[in-house]
């Protein structure tokens, strides 16, 4: 396992290009982009202000950089560095920019959520969707890019509006049957979109492409609801985080519950692999003072506890808004075999569940609360970050620590994988590095460190 030199970064924009060629990232105003493979730099572009989103097109040809705050976007191309593209929202302001599938498209979200422009690069075209919904995923796109679904807020209702991505049309247009829309997410295949209610209220409902209600789920009444929602990549699962601090898994058949999962405070069953990150400081010859703990190479492995395990719990605050509880954060693994979890009164833990056994596989207790933890696109290998200098590795082989190496008080913030799994970008707050791995899972025995 090896790690590059650290480079510099603002915001933690670093983003893999999508055919797996090229690394982007921004440092204030300026545009860096890397070769992958040499990490020399290959294009260098200035921006009008301090980039504060990055995002690739989906044919690698086109780089987006949005400047909210000044309600500017900037459009680069790697093919012709001369030409670029500026769309200035003016007075309307700007709260998200986004590429449409077809990367010849950008949306841009104004402020205060009322409009979405759709500004084409090819024939310089506008078009205008009215009364978008000011929630966190109120845009979704097929994975085949052919259609969209936008939440909408008319008359202190919510509805769905489904777009042809080729030309914009409307296909669908239809009222859902919540009270505050949260959200809208499709199944892998395109046939399926879920919507769920807020946080107050517990319902998930299943629409087929023409706006038909399939089915409408309610785990319980009168507490808070649903946290996180994920589809399986093979689109025959939905897994739905609750504050009740449970996953329920929808079948696609029958959209009834297939399973529950809990999140119980202690471990009893011999049969789940509870691994305990543990820190040990090195040994030093007698007489030697010992380094301010900053700086000292302290070493971190993880050892298989023996059940019974008792895992670090919070108590949430009931008078503070968004209180530390219920599973804030799932993800599938890419096979759809492994469905990893956080729940958030028990932020030191990440789940990780055999989804075609329907049980508990592994617990990984870590020192510090787990900030993020994402799938290889390729394989069943998962990686987790704490905020700290090293990055943790899991797979069905075992689970390792790695600390990163380099000067200063680096801190992993959040990660990337590039699109073949070979890499994983780590993320500080002024500085990122690239981390290369091996093909053949995490690389070592279970409680030994990389």
């Amino acid at each position: 396992m090896d790690f590059s030199e650290m480079f510099k970064v603002s915001g933690q924009l670093c983003k893999f290009s999508p055919d797996g060629k090229y690394l982007a990232s921004c440092v204030q105003y300026r545009l860096v982009v890397r070769d992958v493979r040499s990490l020399q730099v290959l294009r260098l572009f200035a921006c009008l202000d301090r980039v504060q989103h990055l995002e690739w097109s989906a044919d690698s040809l086109f780089l987006l950089c949005a400047m909210y705050k000044r309600g500017l976007v900037q459009v680069w191309s790697l093919e012709q560095p001369e030409w670029h593209c500026r769309i200035d929202e003016g007075s309307a302001g700007l709260v998200a920019s986004c590429w449409s599938p077809d990367g010849r498209h950008v949306l841009n979200t104004t402020e205060f959520h009322l409009r979405i422009t759709v500004w084409s690069l090819c024939t310089k075209s506008v078009s205008y969707i009215k009364y978008p919904k000011a929630c966190q995923q109120g845009i979704a796109f097929t994975l085949d890019g052919r259609h969209m679904a936008v939440a909408e807020r008319r008359d202190c209702k919510d509805y769905v509006s489904v777009f042809v991505c080729g030309d914009w049309q409307l296909l669908r247009h239809f009222e859902t049957d919540t009270q505050d829309l949260a959200g809208v997410a499709w199944a892998p295949n395109g046939c399926v979109l879920a919507v769920w209610d807020s946080c107050l209220e517990y319902k998930i409902l299943l629409y087929s492409l023409d706006g038909r209600l399939l089915a409408t789920y309610c785990a319980y009444e009168w507490s808070l609801g649903i946290k996180s929602v994920a589809w399986s990549p093979s689109s025959q699962f939905l897994a739905v985080g609750s504050y009740d601090g449970k996953v329920r898994v929808l079948n696609h058949v029958t959209w009834k519950v297939l399973t529950e999962f809990e999140h119980p405070a202690t471990i009893s069953s011999s049969k789940i692999v509870v691994y305990k990150e543990a820190e040990k400081s090195p040994h030093l010859p007698l007489g030697q003072r010992p380094l301010p703990p900053r700086r000292a190479s302290v070493e971190s492995k993880y050892e298989i506890a023996s059940v019974p395990v008792s895992l670090q719990t919070l108590k949430p605050a009931p008078d503070r808004a968004n209180p530390k509880v219920g599973v804030g954060l799932l993800a599938f693994s890419p096979d759809n075999y492994f469905l990893a979890t956080r729940n958030d009164n028990m932020p030191h833990a990440v789940w990780v569940w055999d989804v075609q056994k329907l049980r508990l596989l592994a617990v990984l207790e870590q020192l510090a609360p787990v900030r993020s933890f994402l799938w290889d696109p390729r394989q069943p290998r998962l990686a987790v970050c704490t905020g700290g200098a090293r990055v943790y590795l899991w797979s069905p082989a075992g689970c390792v620590s790695v600390q990163v190496p380099g000067e200063g008080d680096f801190q992993v913030l959040s990660m990337c994988w590039h699109p073949s799994g070979d890499s994983l970008a780590l993320l500080g707050k002024d500085h990122f590095c690239l981390c290369f791995l091996e093909h053949e899972g995490v690389g070592a025995a279970a409680g030994k460190r990389a």
